[in-house]
């Protein structure tokens, strides 16, 4: 039997209450380090898993007793908390967005592959129950080739859970870092189903407002892109919106498959799961339960940093055809 994996919780605000919870759930894992800058809460996320607790991020590299780190952290921090943890020998969970730009991303995939660590990215959309029943329908070949991706996410941000979100140089935006990360990273997984190798599109256009009062950020917009086979991936999304929708549509040569409230429909009709998850948190769960397999060789790791590059240059070449409403080349 494989041994546990000791785990620091890196950053103890909402987000990382959640995985904490989900964690319990998750056999093969110890919390050991909960780090904080704020070491009553550090203190407080500790006292839930019986946890060491600290407000130094280094006395948690330095800890025997830490094999992974998950970095739950503004984003303008990705990047640095992944090098150090990856120079200290530490596994990276970081959460999304990878990073703010490409640059980033691709110094913490270099830091990684030089430390020989792994290093994933909390990409929890890829684990939700609808979406891995999708892949594997796809996968099977159920729909033939696909010809067009739609997404949508529409809903209601009247203000955002903290601070640091509403600042443009540590969040990075609105839509695209909080929201468009998980949509991008999961059509691009849905779309390499069964494929030999990554998909990656030719081309990328987008048009973007910022209309909401909760962030000066991207609020409201449409993304397109093209690939090389014809396929085509298409996003609507809108955070001003009181009527709440998201849904995934997957039209191809053979028939249609659909997304939405975590259940998967084919041509119309529901398909039948035994997937018990249902819920946002279960996909956490879900996540972790894959990083650990992945660190214990007993499974693929979940979402590989190497991989999510792609996503982040993706909204890098969004934010740019935006500016000018002139499409990228990939």
């Amino acid at each position: 039997m494989a041994a546990d994996i000791r785990l620091a919780m890196v950053g103890c605000g909402q987000i990382a209450r959640a995985h904490l919870q989900a964690i319990t759930s998750v056999s093969g894992v110890l919390v050991t380090w909960c780090q904080d800058i704020d070491d009553e809460r550090a203190a407080a996320a500790a006292s839930s898993c019986n946890a060491h607790h600290t407000s130094n991020y280094q006395q948690v590299l330095e800890a025997d007793d830490v094999d992974a780190v998950f970095l739950c952290l503004p984003h303008n921090l990705h990047e640095s908390f992944t090098v150090q943890a990856a120079v200290a020998g530490k596994h990276v969970l970081v959460e999304k967005p990878m990073a703010l730009n490409q640059a980033e991303a691709q110094r913490m995939v270099k830091a990684a592959q030089t430390a020989g660590v792994s290093l994933c990215v909390g990409q929890s959309t890829r684990c939700m129950a609808g979406m891995r029943q999708a892949h594997a329908l796809l996968a099977a070949g159920t729909i033939g080739r696909l010809r067009h991706v739609m997404h949508q996410r529409v809903f209601f941000i009247d203000k955002l859970s903290t601070d640091w979100r509403r600042v443009e140089a540590e969040c990075g935006g609105l839509y695209l870092p909080l929201f468009g990360s998980h949509d991008v990273d999961a059509v691009l997984w849905l779309m390499s189903a069964g494929a030999a190798t990554a998909a990656r599109p030719t081309r990328v256009w987008s048009s973007l407002r910022a209309n909401s009062a909760a962030s000066g950020g991207d609020s409201d917009g449409v993304l397109c892109l093209d690939f090389a086979d014809g396929s085509l991936a298409t996003f609507q999304f809108s955070v001003c919106s009181r009527q709440r929708r998201t849904e995934t549509i997957l039209v191809g040569t053979e028939g249609t498959l659909s997304v939405k409230d975590n259940r998967v429909q084919l041509d119309g009709e529901l398909v039948e799961t035994e997937m018990p998850t249902h819920s946002f948190e279960d996909s956490f769960a879900e996540q972790m339960r894959q990083f650990v397999a992945g660190l214990q060789g007993e499974g693929p790791l979940p979402a590989p940093g190497a991989e999510v590059i792609a996503v982040v240059r993706t909204l890098d070449l969004a934010r740019v055809a935006a500016g000018d409403g002139v499409a990228r080349i990939f």
